[in-house]
């Protein structure tokens, strides 16, 4: 099916679809940043809702609809299991009670196990009547091909990877000056590698203390406005992907810093754009590793050592 990319104005072209009747029953709805993608289908949902309220409160008066449907990860393995999925099939079979239509929103689809994934797609084919499916998204393709084909997919627009936190902006500042003295083997030259090292040990635990404090905000912000009938097993995989979130945006920020330091130096060292495409590749491989739920401190010291490597070799 076609991928749309949202314009500037994503509700023009939801307003358009929606007056022409063209709005499928079904839109996979990705983009990079998670909690961007979630606000956008809970200002959709309630666009298709009528539902109104103020900003701060849309998304507790949305999950307290009568005809919203939710499915989440669940439990610290944050998957969708197979019964959860079978469970919301059967609830969104009713027919609406406050309207003409009702919204299921899938969070985090690629989560999925292979069992569930193949007990929704009858759904898709099948759709309830009246009924519009969400399913949100940062790994589109890591779902089934099956899936994909019977949805709509909205893709949101990729922005500027900022973290806007002081004390995250610290430690990338300290992390851009830790890059430039490997390039420039300051202070010292070779002879301060252990020095260099000590320094990237000090990232790792400071990263890691970020995170969690980030992390641990967010929630107690979040648990405020949760669904009261919300299961305690999606509540505790609902605080690890918010955890899981802020340190995948933490990461992106610092692909940003690691681009911004190679600009700053890109002619004062021609070996720099290799070193560039060399260090995103390592934190591409940082992020994988960190999916499959290795140690963040363990994944993190690797993509610092292999900096360290990388930065301070000779062109």
């Amino acid at each position: 099916m076609t991928e749309i990319q949202a314009p500037s104005d994503p509700k023009a072209l939801i307003d358009k679809a929606m007056a022409e009747n063209r709005l499928a029953h079904a839109l996979l709805i990705h983009g990079q940043n998670l909690a961007q993608v979630e606000r956008f289908a809970i200002e959709l949902s309630c666009r298709l809702l009528g539902v109104s309220a103020t900003p701060e409160q849309l998304e507790e008066k949305l999950f307290r609809h009568p005809d919203v449907f939710t499915l989440r990860p669940s439990k610290k393995s944050r998957v969708i299991s197979v019964d959860d999925t079978r469970e919301a099939i059967r609830n969104i079979q009713h027919s609406p009670q406050a309207g003409e239509r009702k919204v299921a929103i899938i969070f985090e689809v690629d989560r999925f196990n292979t069992s569930a994934a193949n007990a929704f797609l009858k759904t898709l084919e099948e759709p309830p009547l009246n009924t519009t499916i969400l399913l949100l998204t940062t790994r589109p393709h890591s779902l089934l091909a099956t899936i994909r084909s019977r949805c709509q997919l909205f893709r949101l627009p990729t922005g500027l990877a900022t973290f806007d936190d002081p004390t995250a902006q610290e430690w990338l500042a300290a992390y851009r000056q830790w890059l430039s003295d490997l390039l420039t083997g300051q202070p010292g030259g070779k002879q301060c590698i252990p020095h260099f090292i000590i320094g990237a040990y000090g990232l790792v635990e400071r990263f890691s203390h970020i995170i969690q404090t980030l992390g641990k905000t967010a929630w107690k912000a979040q648990s405020e406005k949760l669904p009261e009938d919300m299961s305690d097993d999606e509540r505790i995989a609902l605080e690890s992907r918010i955890s899981i979130s802020i340190r995948q945006d933490f990461l992106a920020a610092v692909e940003s810093s690691t681009e911004q330091l190679a600009r700053e130096k890109l002619f004062d060292d021609s070996s720099v754009p290799i070193k560039l495409v060399e260090s995103v590749e390592a934190l591409e491989k940082t992020t994988h590793l960190l999916r499959l739920n290795m140690k963040t401190e363990a994944v993190l010291e690797s993509f610092l050592l292999q900096a360290l490597r990388i930065w301070t070799a000779k062109g």
